[in-house]
């Protein structure tokens, strides 16, 4: 005879809602970020120690955005509880600034990458 497990309690009732996407998107973003930020450590012999400061600051701002998205879903599931909505637009700020600081990074990389 097995055990059952406990099943875990849903933080609201419909798994299917917005909340798992938008964390889904996130996610994407969070890894789009970090692999972008190990093409950095591929040219560490161009940039030398360059290159690991900005490794370091966009695997930093990659964390960054899954630490928000983890608060923001367990905010989207009270909303959804509540039946009441709150929008975060600083987490959406973060999240461009963060893109497009490291798509700047990415450009002026391949810039001096190609003047030399």
């Amino acid at each position: 005879m097995t055990a059952r497990r406990p099943r875990r309690p849903q933080p609201h009732p419909d798994p299917g809602l917005q909340p798992e996407r938008t964390t889904q998107s996130w996610l994407r973003t969070s890894l789009t970020m970090t692999v972008v930020s190990l093409l950095f450590i591929r040219w560490i012999n161009v940039f030398e120690g360059l290159s690991v400061i900005v490794f370091v600051i966009c695997i930093a701002l990659a964390m960054a955005a899954i630490a928000l998205q983890v608060r923001r879903y367990r905010l989207g599931s009270v909303s959804i509880r509540a039946e009441r909505g709150r929008p975060t637009p600083w987490a959406v700020l973060f999240l461009t600034s963060s893109v497009c600081l490291i798509a700047a990074l990415g450009i002026a990389s391949v810039i001096k990458i190609s003047l030399n």
